[in-house]
C-alpha cells in the first residue's frame, strides 16, 4: 500500500478525534468539523451529545438551535431531539401526533469527556483515546495552550512531533539552542494500538531556572518518552534528571476539513510550585515553539501523510534511522486504512453531505 492520508480519509471515521475543548461547551449547541464533515454538540442534561449537523426535516443546522433539557431543538420548525437521535416532538403536527419514523438525528458512533476535551468517534474506533497518568499525579500543575487552527494536514502535523532530527533547525530559537544534530539511534516498540519511543539525548534546557542562575549548563541530560495512539493522539514525557525537572506535553489533532486541522495542546509541569507567572511564561515559551513548528508545516504544498505498507515500499520519501519513529507512524496509520477498507469496502454506514 503506498498513497496519501487525507484530513479526509473515510478511514479516520474509525478513530477518536477531539473537536472542542469542554470549557468551549456551555448552554448552547456549538457547530464543530471533523473530516470535512459538520457536527453539533450540545449538553443535555449536563451529558454531552453530537449529531450531524442538520435537522432531518430540512436539513436546516441543528448547531442554530438551542437547547432545553434533555433535548435540543431545531431553530427552523422547532423539531426536538433527545440524545440518542429520537425525534420527541414536530410542533406543526400538533400535541400527541408522533414523529415520521425517519425523523432522526443522526448521532455519532460514541462522544465522550476526556482530558478536558469533548471527542466523537463516527465509525467504532480502532483504538482508545489516549492515557495522560500525570493529569493525576501530585505536584503537577497544567494548562492549554490557545487551541490552533492551520492549513497542515494532521498527519504531517503527528509526524513533526515524533520527531527530533528538525529541533536544531526549526526551533534553533527554543528547544533547539545548541543542540547536536547527530539523533542516536532508537528503538520503536509496540505498545497497545500504537507505540512507545525512548530515547536519552544531551538537549538546550532554558525553562531550568538553574540554567540562569549558572547552577547547570544549558545542555543537559534528558530522556523523552513519545506515546502514540491512532489516529492523531501523542503524549511526550520529558524528564530532565539533572534539573529534576518532568514536562509533559499532550497534543491532539482535529482533522477538520481538507485544509484545516485544530491543534489542541496541554502542558503538565512538576517544577512550577503552583506559581502562576511561572505557569503563564511556560505556556508562552511552549506556544513559541509550537508556532515555529506550524510556520514550517503551513509550507508544506502536499496534502497528506505520505503511507509505508509492511514491505517499507514507497516511492514518495526518503528514511533514515533518525525517522523511526515517523515510519511506525506511517505503517500504522496505513494499518488504519487497511483495516477500514476491509470492514466496510462499501463504506454504506457513511454519513454523506
Amino acid at each position: 500500500m503506498t498513497g496519501r492520508l487525507t484530513n479526509t480519509d473515510p478511514a479516520l471515521r474509525h478513530g477518536w478525534h477531539p473537536v472542542a475543548r469542554s470549557s468551549e461547551l456551555a448552554d448552547e449547541p456549538i457547530a464543530v468539523r471533523l473530516l470535512g464533515e459538520p457536527w453539533v454538540l450540545a449538553r443535555l442534561d449536563d451529558q454531552v451529545a453530537a449529531f450531524a449537523d442538520r435537522c432531518p426535516h430540512r436539513l436546516a443546522p441543528l448547531s442554530a438551535g438551542r437547547v432545553e433539557g434533555h433535548e435540543i431543538i431545531c431553530g427552523y420548525h422547532g423539531w426536538r431531539f433527545v440524545a440518542s437521535g429520537e425525534c420527541t416532538a414536530v410542533p406543526a403536527l400538533g400535541p400527541g401526533i408522533p414523529a415520521p419514523r425517519r425523523a432522526r438525528a443522526i448521532p455519532p458512533w460514541g462522544v465522550t469527556e476526556r482530558h478536558g476535551l469533548v471527542w466523537i468517534a463516527p465509525a467504532e474506533p480502532f483504538a482508545d483515546i489516549i492515557e495522560l497518568p500525570e493529569a493525576a499525579e501530585d505536584g503537577f500543575d497544567d494548562a492549554w495552550l490557545p487551541a490552533a487552527r492551520t492549513t497542515a494536514c494532521a498527519g504531517l502535523l503527528a509526524d513533526n512531533f515524533l520527531d527530533t532530527a528538525h529541533f536544531p533547525f526549526v526551533h534553533a530559537a527554543t528547544i533547539g539552542a545548541g543542540e547536536e544534530t547527530v539523533v542516536a539511534p532508537y528503538r520503536v516498540d509496540a505498545d497497545g494500538d500504537g507505540f512507545l519511543v525512548r530515547m536519552d539525548q544531551e538537549v538546550a534546557n532554558p525553562e531550568d531556572p538553574g540554567v540562569a542562575a549558572g547552577l547547570r549548563p544549558l545542555i543537559q541530560r534528558r530522556t523523552s518518552t513519545y506515546v502514540y495512539r491512532p489516529p492523531f493522539m501523542l503524549r511526550l514525557r520529558l524528564e530532565y534528571p539533572d534539573a529534576g525537572i518532568t514536562n509533559t506535553i499532550l497534543f491532539c489533532l482535529q482533522p477538520e476539513d481538507a485544509a484545516a486541522t485544530r491543534v489542541y495542546t496541554r502542558i503538565l509541569r512538576d517544577d512550577l510550585d503552583g506559581d502562576p507567572a511561572r505557569l503563564a511564561e511556560a505556556v508562552r515559551f511552549e506556544q513559541a515553539v509550537l508556532d515555529e513548528d506550524l510556520a514550517l508545516q503551513e509550507r508544506f504544498t502536499i496534502d497528506g501523510l505520505p503511507l509505508i505498507s509492511g514491505d517499507g515500499g514507497t516511492a514518495a520519501e526518503v528514511s533514515i534511522r533518525a525517522d523511526a519513529a515517523g515510519v511506525a507512524l506511517r505503517r500504522v496509520l496505513a494499518a488504519v486504512v487497511a483495516r477500514a477498507a476491509r470492514s466496510s469496502p462499501t463504506r454504506a454506514a457513511d454519513i454523506r453531505h
